[in-house]
């Protein structure tokens, strides 16, 4: 018989996984979809047909535009999806083609480029499912950076994210990309907390690896992560030492806490788990097996020219304040971008509006509450270091800076990998705020307890 105080996180993190799952058919939709659910053609061309040679790097490939989009893209959410509609009894010939941005909504879904009533809801699936498992790994990482008090306010904000709601439900790579990346924060937290054991270096790797396949741009909390292992945790603030700094840790990690370097054997170990990632998405990505360093080659070319293209179609920053001012508005404001292409409101309206005034668009906590207590949580976190709140706080910042610094377009999709690690810092803000709101009630209440009392 499970015990109250295990059904309690159970019975939360299902709540906060079915309230992410049940706006899969309220979400509007978006034109990367389509070119998503068209990817997944790869699923029946290796799982079902067997055919590598489709699916192979090459410099005259069968269909370039295909390849380019095998290249530039994750494979874990195109083959989540191939999965997902082959599951539900549909093939090959239902997938839609790709989604045409030089034609208008009208042409696209006319011809054959929008999936269609049943596939687009079974295509959202797979995101959605990781979106929702995504909820756990919070929850997890959450308690062990503060306890249950963090654990049960960070899975909250993530769940309740408008931001995150909207692009994890679409049939996108988003929902794959924010579960590996915290599945790599977690796995870096085992490894830091557990003294460098072989086989959590290993899980760091292989999360490193899967992460970076579902979307490119994970390599920046794999970057992070990394980086926080690597560099010894500097000494606590002398208030916050012993117990809270300490308790419950392997002998070596106090050491570590200390200031006094790692062992030579951690950079052998960590160089395994990077070895290790690199095999783990070169398995996840078969247009890489014949030949890899080619293929990174095409990978950077096509990623350059993709670039050049956007920055020179679309509005990018002018000025570092204008950049800093995106982030503030794309990643804390968080007020939810339902398309990036002028004019899509005339086609998505009634779906934005019907999104809108149903109750699953989520709860958007206000930019001049979350700010302030992402900057405790912060100032805390750096203040009461232990491994599992160094290798948190190193992530949060560190990709939190990458993504305000790297980003050229105003597009919330490319803030989204930032938006998580704020979320945990506005979590353990708000904790930090609240125990030492009840400290100071309490000591009132003692105070006013010794006034009545005394002669």
């Amino acid at each position: 018989m499970l015990r109250p105080y295990r059904v309690i996180p159970i019975l939360w993190v299902v709540t906060l996984v079915g309230y992410v799952l049940a706006g899969i058919g309220v979400t509007p939709f978006h034109g990367d979809e389509s070119t998503q659910v068209y990817m997944s053609r790869d699923y029946a061309y290796t799982i079902q047909q067997r055919d590598l040679q489709t699916v192979f790097y090459a410099e005259n490939p069968v269909s370039p535009q295909e390849q380019d989009l095998r290249l530039l893209n994750g494979t874990v959410n195109k083959y989540s999806i191939g999965a997902a509609w082959h599951a539900a009894g549909l093939t090959v010939d239902d997938v839609n083609e790709q989604w045409d941005w030089g034609a208008d909504f009208v042409y696209n879904v006319t011809t054959g480029h929008h999936p269609g009533d049943v596939l687009l809801p079974v295509a959202r699936v797979p995101s959605a499912l990781f979106t929702a498992a995504s909820v756990l790994l919070l929850f997890a990482i959450g308690w062990r950076v503060g306890g249950a008090p963090v654990a049960y306010m960070a899975s909250l904000f993530f769940a309740l994210n408008p931001v995150i709601l909207l692009n994890g439900r679409r049939a996108m790579m988003e929902g794959s990309m924010l579960f590996g990346g915290l599945l790599v924060v977690y796995a870096g937290i085992l490894v830091a907390e557990r003294g460098f054991r072989w086989r959590d270096v290993l899980l760091l790797g292989g999360a490193a690896g899967f992460a970076v396949a579902t979307k490119h741009n994970n390599v920046f909390a794999v970057a992070m992560v990394f980086l926080a292992c690597l560099t010894p945790i500097p000494n606590p603030s002398p208030v916050h030492r012993g117990r809270e700094t300490a308790s419950n840790l392997p002998d070596e990690v106090p050491s570590l806490l200390a200031g006094r370097g790692y062992r030579g054997g951690v950079l052998v170990r960590l160089f395994v788990a990077g070895i290790t990632s690199l095999l783990v998405f070169y398995a996840l990505n078969p247009a890489w097996w014949p030949n890899p360093v080619a293929t990174a080659g095409a990978v950077i070319d096509l990623r350059t020219a993709l670039l050049a293209v956007q920055t020179d179609v679309f509005d990018t920053y002018e000025s570092f304040p204008a950049q800093m001012a995106g982030f503030w508005w794309q990643a804390i404001v968080s007020r939810p971008m339902f398309y990036e292409v002028a004019g899509w409101d005339v086609y998505i309206g009634e779906q934005i509006a019907s999104y809108e005034r149903s109750p699953w668009q989520g709860v958007r906590l206000p930019a001049l509450i979350s700010a302030p207590l992402m900057l405790v949580g912060s100032v805390a976190l750096w203040r009461e270091r232990t491994p599992a709140r160094w290798i948190a706080l190193v992530w949060a910042v560190g990709v939190a800076l990458l993504t305000a610094l790297l980003t050229p377009l105003e597009w919330q999709r490319y803030y989204l990998p930032a938006v998580p690690g704020l979320l945990l810092l506005a979590a353990h803000g708000t904790v930090i705020i609240a125990k030492r709101a009840l400290r100071h009630l309490e000591h009132l209440r003692h105070s006013t307890t010794e006034t009545t009392t005394s002669p």
